[in-house]
């Protein structure tokens, strides 16, 4: 059986393997000429195996407005006569209930765990080194209001995820001493010790690395897609700028390039862009390092320690702007975050510091697409928000179980495009 995976970011190559390793003979292609080249290039590092909490929710409903007229809020929404936008802002606002809080949250955990044991199992066996650690990861919470909210969300992942702790403020900076807020600018905090956090770009590099020893994977990079040659009411090939390639499977794992893909052949996806943005920078001279992953949950921006060329440096990521397939780094946003930052840790800023904004690809409740779409051989996985690089693992995993008719791991209808509860 022959599989074509266009999209050779996190989820495509975490695809591309377990099909391989499911006996399929596997073409990955990619527009770009090397693998995770954008949204799995310099994303948060984060790998939120226990926070997973939608974005659609009661409290971002109760947000709209600000979110609609402010220029420096976390959130920024360009509002556009963009029917998809239209559409997809209509099913997100349907999604704001806590109904659907708790549905997408019990998912998301049983996703995470099964992507938390995948990403461990084929790192240690392919003996991967993205700077893959258990870090730890501390939420701070700077409203009371906010930070009660935390607290339920705590109360409903008991028993489904790992063992979270509350914090106070004082426990906050007892636990990290680096972070340079005082205690009371903060209302308290949550602890996950069992968080962890890995370089998603070196994992892709060392990974499409291992697939190119495989005889059963072939590449096809520097490669734009133009569509898929349906015979028969079934994708039979990819139209590509290289020719076509031959498949009987077609897996579509191109994040926020998605929905243009699927219009073309003849379906909606409730998907839309949201940018990122990042910059990794290195400590400042004599500062305490960062011990542990950290999100300051107001301002929606999160810290992650990482190791380069046997150097410390500090992930700094966050923002989510609704503004379309814009991947340009807008200065006035990237400054406030780095401002941000710059008041949260002690970072040196002025030397060395790479910026980067990447398109996360959003459903509109927050959850992954994985499963089939309405035309026959073409297999989604898409959709992943910002939890494509925590969740990458598992989604691979469901996709090849679902593809191959194995048991799955979770329940499909979950993840499907029409969701089931």
């Amino acid at each position: 059986m022959r599989a074509c995976i266009v999209g050779a970011g996190v989820i495509g190559l975490t695809t591309a393997w377990e099909l391989a390793d499911s006996g399929y003979e596997v073409t990955v292609v990619d527009r770009q000429r090397e693998a995770g080249a954008e949204t799995s290039f310099a994303n948060g590092a984060q790998l939120s195996y226990s926070y997973v909490a939608p974005l659609a929710s009661p409290d971002t409903l109760r947000k709209l407005p600000r979110l609609l007229l402010s220029h420096a809020a976390p959130i920024r929404i360009r509002p556009t006569y963009d029917p998809d936008f239209i559409r997809w802002g209509l099913d997100f606002l349907a999604a704001c209930n806590e109904r659907m809080v708790r549905e997408t949250t019990r998912t998301q955990l049983a996703l995470a765990a099964l992507s938390r044991e995948a990403l461990n199992r084929l790192t240690e066996a392919q003996d991967l080194s993205f700077g893959l650690r258990t870090a730890g990861k501390l939420i701070v919470h700077r409203k009371p209001s906010i930070f009660e909210n935390a607290k339920r969300q705590v109360e409903l992942q008991a028993g489904d995820g790992e063992a979270q702790r509350l914090l106070s403020p004082d426990g906050c900076l007892s636990l990290e001493p680096s972070l340079k807020i005082p205690p009371d600018e903060l209302a308290g905090g949550v602890y996950t010790p069992s968080e962890q956090v890995g370089d998603c770009r070196e994992f892709c590099r060392e990974l499409a690395e291992r697939l190119q020893r495989r005889n059963s994977v072939t590449w096809q990079l520097g490669s734009h897609v133009r569509g898929l040659v349906v015979r028969n009411g079934a994708a039979r090939a990819l139209d590509t700028s290289q020719g076509e390639i031959e498949a009987d499977l077609v897996v579509l794992a191109t994040g926020a390039e998605a929905p243009r893909f699927a219009k073309k052949a003849g379906f909606r996806l409730p998907i839309y862009p949201m940018k990122g943005y990042s910059i990794t920078a290195r400590p400042a001279p004599e500062a305490r390092p960062l011990r542990h992953s950290v999100t300051d949950f107001d301002r929606k921006i999160v810290y992650a320690p990482l190791v380069e060329n046997g150097r410390d440096v500090v992930r700094v990521a966050g923002i989510a702007d609704l503004v379309g397939f814009d991947r340009r780094v807008d200065e006035k946003r990237l400054a406030t975050m780095t401002r941000q930052a710059a008041d949260f840790l002690a970072l040196d800023l002025e030397s060395d510091l790479r910026p980067w904004a990447g398109l996360r690809p959003a459903t509109s409740d927050s959850r992954p697409i994985i499963g089939w779409s309405p035309l026959r051989n073409l297999f989604l996985n898409t959709g992943h928000g910002a939890l494509g690089w925590t969740l990458a693992c598992g989604s691979a995993r469901l996709a090849a179980e679902i593809i191959t008719g194995a048991p799955p791991s979770v329940r499909p209808e979950w993840f499907a495009l029409k969701r089931q509860a």
